[in-house]
């Protein structure tokens, strides 16, 4: 099967874009799956405030100057400052929403605001503004939702939805920006953390993943450090944490811990999302106050279906070959109606091969996921690969590489003259066969 990806500069301010500035930098890897789609960066993505509640029109700026979102993707909607907005007020507002003039380029968005976080009783905000208003009549709890159209698929593939990720959970703008640059710092870092997949006691809670969570493990446990126990609570005094998934209703000592930018962590339990209501649970806000990036609960009793959580094996798979983690975490839940994507959606921390700009030369080489990203995991077979300029999401063809079998970490896949615009952070994709 044929494998596209784009690369992406990252970290540099852009009065210094031009060729010598870039010397050196690292470049991010983002996974594609066709030449004709676009793809998820600062470019395609929507900034959503609330026009009436003053703080969230200044963290949707705020964050568009920290991400370089361009002005007129920012979108202003009227919406309660309650914790749920009645479903006939948000449908016309997502009216509104789809009516505007840069919905058609908008793959995703971040809600820059702390509430609403939930659709009447039954529906998560950021479910609402992925897959619009759920209409059918919920019974009683336990209840079976709407599939995700996107749920399994590949990293890199075109989202039939657009996913929201609600950025503030406090309504504090400082600790929404240090948020922001938390997920921007996140980009193309490659860290060497843990992945924690903690099997607990409490079986209701924890069975449900369990054999995913294995899966993970036999796959990106050459790729990644993925500690696996089975113990009654949770990680304590732990440091370099890039995901902490685990199953049970109260996580302590989250903040003796400590958390790599682009760090998700979540806990499969009814009320995770339930952000501002008293249910006796940890909330998914907790998470990001210690340090995460990105988290993900629900806001009413779905019952331990494992297809409203996110999956350990899909998530991992997706973030280590260059998803951002809005579209590892989206694509790795089935069923997301009732659930509460938190965090900064951009970050982005993993890349299928290491790209470097050095004077006008880029180069390509094989790293750690290299093999997974081709399926090949014996590293026996030669990849070709053709590479392009894209710089908002229309491929250019600028030169041809090639991974040879059999190889190893470091090899040298494409070195050649790339001209870059001043001022421009330049996007190369990639397509492997």
């Amino acid at each position: 099967m044929i494998r596209r990806m784009i690369l992406t500069t990252i970290g540099v301010a852009s009065a210094l874009l031009g060729s010598m500035a870039l010397s050196g930098e690292r470049l991010q890897v983002v996974p594609m799956v066709s030449l004709e789609q676009r793809v998820l960066v600062p470019a395609t993505l929507g900034v959503v405030v609330n026009l009436d509640d003053p703080k969230s029109v200044a963290l949707g700026r705020e964050y568009a100057q920290i991400r370089g979102v361009p002005e007129q993707n920012i979108i202003g909607l009227h919406l309660p400052k309650a914790n749920y907005v009645p479903s006939r007020v948000l449908k016309k507002q997502l009216d509104v929403l789809r009516s505007s003039e840069r919905y058609g380029t908008i793959l995703a968005f971040v809600l820059a605001f702390d509430r609403p976080y939930r659709v009447g009783k039954n529906q998560s905000i950021t479910s609402a503004f992925s897959l619009g208003i759920d209409e059918r009549t919920f019974s009683g709890t336990c209840s079976l939702t709407a599939l995700n159209p996107d749920a399994g698929a590949a990293p890199g593939a075109v989202m039939i939805a657009k996913p929201a990720m609600l950025l503030s959970v406090d309504g504090d703008n400082e600790a929404d920006r240090v948020l922001a640059r938390r997920g921007k710092a996140a980009d193309g870092s490659e860290p060497a953390g843990d992945v924690f997949l903690i099997k607990t006691l409490d079986e209701a809670r924890s069975v449900p993943r369990e054999a995913s969570m294995d899966r993970a493990k036999a796959a990106f446990a050459r790729e990644i450090s993925i500690s696996m126990h089975r113990q009654s609570d949770g990680v304590k005094n732990a440091d370099g944490i890039i995901g902490y998934q685990i199953g049970l209703p109260v996580v302590t000592e989250l903040e003796t811990n400590t958390y790599l930018p682009g760090a998700f962590v979540d806990h499969l339990t009814s009320f995770g999302g339930a952000l501002r209501e008293k249910k006796g649970q940890t909330t998914i806000a907790a998470f990001l106050r210690a340090g995460a990036t990105a988290a993900y609960g629900t806001i009413r009793e779905p019952c331990n279906y494992s297809q409203k959580f996110p999956d350990p094996y899909l998530t991992l798979r997706n973030y280590l070959a260059g998803d951002t983690i809005m579209e590892a975490y989206w694509k790795s839940v089935t069923m997301v109606t009732e659930g509460l994507f938190v965090g900064e959606p951009l970050a982005r921390p993993f890349s299928p091969f290491d790209a470097e700009i050095q004077g006008d030369r880029l180069t390509l080489r094989t790293n750690r996921h290299s093999a997974s990203f081709l399926n090949d995991t014996a590293q026996s077979n030669s990849h070709h690969l053709a590479v392009f300029t894209v710089q908002s999401g229309t491929p250019k063809l600028i030169g041809s590489g090639e991974v040879k079998g059999p190889f190893k970490r470091g090899d040298l896949v494409a070195d050649f003259q790339l001209q870059l615009e001043p001022d421009v952070v330049p996007i190369i994709g990639i397509v492997a066969d």
